[in-house]
């Protein structure tokens, strides 16, 4: 029959079958059309895409990451404080060094300074030491032309050598100074001088000696009756020197020590006829 769909007969036969003629039947309308719809494959589920998951926790807001955090915020300030505490145990070493140059510095001026006045002081010193011994040398060349003007020759002449009482004061002196007498210039021509004179009236006199005059004082020379003839006949310059001599005298043992001239005059008289002299 057309426009209608035959309804499959159960013939007999399994369970199965008999279920699945049952199915056609029921797919049947009413009408007795049959309309057969292609059936493709089942369409995938649907998603529910309005619904998401919990987001998950974060580690910082866990107890293992407060924990850490608490950890790293405790060893931080641990660093802070040992940094601090080597900065200023460096700061304090670096003050102290500081210190020490500073016044290792003021103790290295101090003692220029002090090295620098004490230079100074020390020129002085030389400079008024080097004046003192030039004055010393004026009064000393004073003194001999004294003694030389004053007709006091021998003297004069031992003086100038550096020898005799009135070169002790000067030999203190000099001494403290740091020096010592030294002989006058052209002190040894000058006693050559005096011993040649002194030499020359005693031979006039008859007397064969060879007198010296130096430290000991004039020696060799004899008693003054021994030289009464070459005083008597010499002369006033004669009479100056030989008065000179003997006032000096020698200090050798055995020698004539130095007499006044009073004396001289009191010796030599008594071997001068009276009213020579």
């Amino acid at each position: 029959m057309s426009g209608h769909s035959q309804r499959p007969v159960y013939t007999g036969g399994s369970i199965d079958t008999f279920q699945a003629i049952l199915r056609t039947w029921q797919a049947i309308p009413a009408g007795g059309t049959t309309t057969t719809t292609p059936q493709g494959p089942p369409p995938p589920p649907t998603l529910n895409l309005t619904t998401t998951a919990p987001a998950p926790t974060p580690f910082a807001q866990t107890q293992a990451g407060l924990t850490f955090a608490a950890q790293t915020q405790q060893d931080l300030l641990g660093i802070e404080r040992t940094n601090a505490e080597f900065l200023a145990r460096i700061q304090q070493s670096n003050a102290l060094a500081l210190q020490r140059t500073e016044q290792g510095f003021q103790r290295e001026q101090l003692q220029r300074r002090f090295d620098e006045e004490a230079r100074i002081r020390a020129q002085e010193r030389e400079r008024t030491r080097q004046a003192n011994i030039r004055q010393l040398r004026v009064e000393r060349q004073t003194t001999f032309s004294q003694l030389l003007a004053s007709g006091d020759q021998v003297r004069a002449a031992i003086f100038a050598l550096g020898f005799g009482p009135e070169n002790d004061a000067f030999d203190v002196r000099a001494r403290q100074l740091g020096t010592t007498v030294q002989e006058l210039k052209g002190a040894a021509q000058f006693r050559a001088t005096t011993e040649g004179a002194l030499n020359a009236i005693l031979e006039r006199g008859g007397t064969n000696r060879i007198v010296t005059v130096g430290e000991g004082g004039v020696s060799n020379l004899g008693s003054a009756a021994g030289v009464a003839r070459a005083f008597v006949q010499g002369g006033a310059d004669v009479q100056t020197l030989l008065t000179s001599a003997f006032g000096v005298g020698s200090l050798r043992e055995g020698e004539q020590p130095g007499i006044s001239q009073a004396r001289l005059t009191e010796l030599i008289a008594e071997v001068v006829p009276r009213g020579v002299l």
